[in-house]
């Protein structure tokens, strides 16, 4: 009877082992999914965030072309506005030397004037003719 106890504990000790060396390929197997599951998920966190970060580097784009487009557009506003104040400045001033040529003329114009009737004012002198 000793012998079959003994041949029975070593069943029991080789069933322990086999559902051991189950447990430990279960065990396996379950930390290969659990490590295939984080692996996807952090493939998909990646997707995801590569995603986000395109959309935020189109939007950073799109701000600075706009950013750029009102620059230009500042730049030709005020090369616009000195062109501006320029030619209004030479207006003026082709309007002071205009209205002093005006005056010059003016006043010359009139000194001629004032001679022609100081002229017609005074008495004619007739030649006296000789009596033959």
């Amino acid at each position: 009877m000793a012998q079959t106890t003994k041949v029975t504990k070593k069943k029991t000790t080789a069933k322990k082992a086999v559902k051991k060396k189950v447990a430990v390929k279960a065990s396996a197997a379950k930390k290969k999914a659990a490590a295939a599951k984080k692996k996807a998920m952090t493939v998909k966190k990646n997707a995801a965030a590569a995603k986000k970060n395109a959309i935020a580097n189109a939007a950073k784009k799109k701000l600075h072309d706009r950013i750029a487009a009102t620059v230009s557009a500042l730049a030709a506003a005020k090369a616009e506005v000195a062109a501006t104040k320029k030619r209004q400045e030479l207006l003026l001033k082709m309007a002071k030397r205009k209205e002093e040529a005006v005056a010059r003329f003016v006043e010359d114009w009139t000194k001629k004037e004032m001679a022609k009737i100081e002229k017609a004012l005074k008495p004619v002198q007739r030649r006296k003719r000789k009596k033959a």
